[in-house]
């Protein structure tokens, strides 16, 4: 007759012995493993622990076992091959020890999912880094100018520089308009002129106007010849 009590006493030793920092006793047939994989990554470490708890007949039957994510996360998926690890180590160690083979099926499977990890990261560095270089190579090559896109951007081209064209001269038309012309302010000049010469009449100051005149008549001509040109110009333009 199997005494189960002694064989699960004489495995609790041998654990504790191999796993002399790893190891915590919960009771007399309980207690939890830390299992960390080989090449901890610094930026995002992973622990778990391994939780198992004596049958009345373990080893001819499985423990009670489960597992905890203590430092780090895993995904659904990568939660399930552990399961699955454990479990096919226990069916295959049926009838002996079988936690240290447990925990090792289980540290393997860490390690090869902290890999699988670590290989993804790397890819998703190079494929990142290689778009990046793609981009940057490619402002140096341009776009592919065909017949098609050279006439399409011709067409937009040319609506956009009509339209600034036709805002250019409304704008200039209405400074024009709202421009005093060269007559406009000799009249001006010539109202303050009279307006000088009477006053000095009143004061028995003689002023001869005809030399006013002469100047109205000089810069007339020349503020016409001035507004002609910028007309001129303008109507060139249109």
């Amino acid at each position: 007759m199997t005494d189960y009590a002694e064989e699960q006493q004489n495995e609790l030793e041998a654990l504790e012995s191999i796993y002399p920092d790893e190891f915590t006793a919960l009771g007399d047939k309980e207690f939890t493993i830390t299992i960390s994989p080989e090449e901890q990554n610094e930026d995002v470490p992973l622990t778990l622990s391994l939780h198992v708890k004596f049958t009345p007949c373990y080893p001819d039957e499985l423990p009670e076992y489960d597992f905890e994510v203590t430092q780090g996360t895993l995904t659904d998926a990568q939660q399930e091959r552990i399961m699955n690890a454990l479990k096919t180590a226990g069916d295959e160690s049926l009838g002996m020890a079988m936690i240290f083979t447990m925990a090792s099926f289980m540290k393997d499977e860490l390690n090869e999912i902290v890999m699988d990890s670590q290989r993804s990261q790397r890819e998703a560095e190079e494929e990142k880094r290689r778009k990046e270089e793609e981009a940057e190579m490619a402002k140096f090559r341009g776009t592919k100018v065909t017949i098609e896109r050279f006439m399409e951007w011709k067409k937009k081209f040319d609506k956009e520089m009509a339209a600034k064209e036709d805002q250019e001269k409304i704008q200039r038309a209405k400074e024009l308009k709202n421009k005093l012309t060269g007559r406009q302010l000799f009249e001006q000049d010539r109202t303050l002129a009279l307006s000088d010469a009477k006053y000095m009449e009143d004061g028995d100051v003689s002023v001869d106007v005809s030399l006013f005149e002469k100047e109205e008549r000089i810069e007339s001509d020349e503020e016409g010849d001035n507004s002609d040109a910028v007309w001129k110009r303008f109507e060139d333009e249109d």
